[in-house]
């Protein structure tokens, strides 16, 4: 008796999701932003150690953005941070211009809040941005 209840949840619950699979909806988004940055962004780097999870993301300005005369871009860093949750608190946050962004290390990482650091200029001559993110915030740190 036991086995034949289970048996007709089991294929209640089959049968549910692939009924909701047959319900598919496509729809064409006409955020000019949004398909701009998910065209042209790239995953530098992400952490999910502790309670929050960050991604950053490099998003290219455009050709001759960098203001040199050879047509190089620059890119803005995006930095989506998330709670681990249900319904987790979560932010975005962007930074830039730099020129040739790349990301270093992750450093001081906390159960809420963690730094990193960015190199970015001319190859002969990078400079070096150490950065902090909780859920709130990013912010330089000098």
């Amino acid at each position: 008796m036991k086995f034949g209840i289970i048996f007709c949840l089991v294929i209640g619950l089959c049968l549910s999701s692939a009924a909701a699979q047959e319900n598919l909806k496509i729809e064409e988004l006409n955020n000019e932003r949004l398909i701009k940055i998910l065209n042209s962004s790239e995953l530098m780097a992400e952490n999910r150690e502790g309670y929050v999870s960050v991604r950053i993301f490099a998003t290219d300005n455009g050709t001759a953005s960098a203001g040199f005369d050879n047509c190089e871009v620059s890119s803005n860093l995006l930095v989506g941070v998330s709670g681990f949750d249900e319904e987790p608190e979560q932010s975005l946050f962007e930074i830039g211009p730099f020129y040739n962004p790349k990301f270093i290390s992750w450093l001081n990482l906390k159960e809420y809040e963690k730094e990193f650091v960015i190199r970015y200029g001319p190859m002969d001559e990078p400079k070096s941005l150490k950065l902090y993110i909780s859920l709130k915030e990013l912010r330089i740190i000098k």
